[in-house]
């Protein structure tokens, strides 16, 4: 999203309001919830690519960082993660502030990439932000630069306020940010990395954690397997795909029938050290699902199965249960069509935290 040139005219119809007066926001005030309610919003999506520049596209660069962003936080901070969009579909300004304030966010932050010839980073509030978006934007800003500046050199362009609509029509504080540009060469090798775009959502997902008084150090090891992960997820052609339920983990899962013969779907886990960890499934939930879907965990001491009613319960994490596991890099935990239970087994995804 660009600032300079022509591209001013392009901000204003995008973020801001055909109204000339500004309006001041309607902050709820409300405190934290016992879970938080953190909402994310990748910018721009679908037929709307965002700025454009050295072979790349803001619209999927937002996604990355978002998506990692919702993974890093869910791994390692108790809080509910909502997103305006998880894929790469078109959503409007007002879909993405009326979704946020219908759910009941604590905080809501866009992610941007910048255009416009300039370098460096720099984030937004509204400009009669309440002191609650501004102690989520002192938070945010440097938490996210210093995460930038762990890879390479990153100029800060400073915190600023602008009349944007995602930050005026939000009932919750909310900040937006603007992470280098995509049209300035030297900005744009750094999008281009991997690790780069990791430490970005690493600098968001602190800086939220730190506004949420969760701490900035999570814990010691967690991690999330989702069915779609390159390399750490196997299934026999058995196992079907779909996108079809919202309450899905990501962008898919996978659902095959009930069979009394060995054929499990394995997330890949890497175990850094032999201790206990708690490991929590998500699923996507039906009335007609399983009631019994198998889940295996190999652990120091073997094999063991817990059944979980994936008819109820769906979309969130829940646990099932603690396990003693060895160091490693394995198939970990396996979704097992081995039931005589009726309905769709579902494998989506698993986190496994050290306890």
């Amino acid at each position: 999203m660009s600032s300079f040139g022509n591209s001013v005219v392009r901000r204003r119809t995008l973020l801001a309001t055909a109204a000339g007066a500004l309006v001041a926001p309607m902050f709820a005030g409300r405190a934290h919830a016992a879970v938080p309610r953190v909402y994310i919003d990748p910018g721009h999506g679908g037929t709307d690519p965002g700025a454009v520049g050295n072979g790349l596209q803001e619209k999927s660069l937002t996604l990355d960082i978002s998506l990692q962003l919702r993974n890093i936080l869910q791994a390692n901070w108790s809080v509910d993660v909502r997103m305006s969009r998880t894929t790469d579909i078109t959503r409007s300004l007002t879909y993405r502030t009326d979704d946020a304030n219908a759910w009941g966010a604590n905080l809501f932050v866009s992610v941007h990439i910048n255009s416009g010839g300039g370098t460096g980073f720099e984030s937004y509030r509204y400009p009669t932000s309440d002191s609650a978006t501004v102690s989520l934007h002192n938070a945010l800003h440097p938490r996210v630069l210093s995460g930038m500046r762990s890879i390479g050199t990153v100029t800060d362009r400073g915190q600023k306020t602008a009349n944007f609509h995602v930050l005026r029509e939000t009932t919750m504080p909310a900040v937006l940010t603007e992470s280098l540009f995509i049209d300035t060469v030297a900005d744009a090798n750094l999008l281009k990395r991997a690790d780069f775009i990791t430490a970005v959502a690493r600098g968001h997902a602190q800086g939220i954690a730190a506004y949420l008084g969760l701490g900035t150090t999570p814990p010691a090891y967690s991690t999330i397997v989702d069915n779609a992960t390159a390399g750490r997820f196997t299934a026999s052609t058995n196992w079907s795909t779909s996108a079809y339920s919202a309450q899905r983990y990501g962008t898919e899962y996978r659902f095959a029938n009930p069979v009394l013969a060995s054929d499990a779907a394995w997330f890949k886990v890497n175990i850094p050290q032999a201790g206990n960890y708690r490991i929590d499934v998500w699923n996507p939930a039906d009335p007609g699902y399983n009631s019994a879907a198998p889940h295996v965990v190999v652990t120091a001491s073997g094999n063991q199965t817990v059944n979980v009613d994936q008819r109820t319960g769906g979309g969130g994490w829940r646990s099932i249960g603690t396990f003693n596991l060895a160091a490693g890099d394995r198939d970990l935990v396996g979704v097992s069509r081995w039931t005589n239970a009726t309905g769709y087994v579902i494998a989506d995804a698993v986190r496994v935290t050290r306890v």
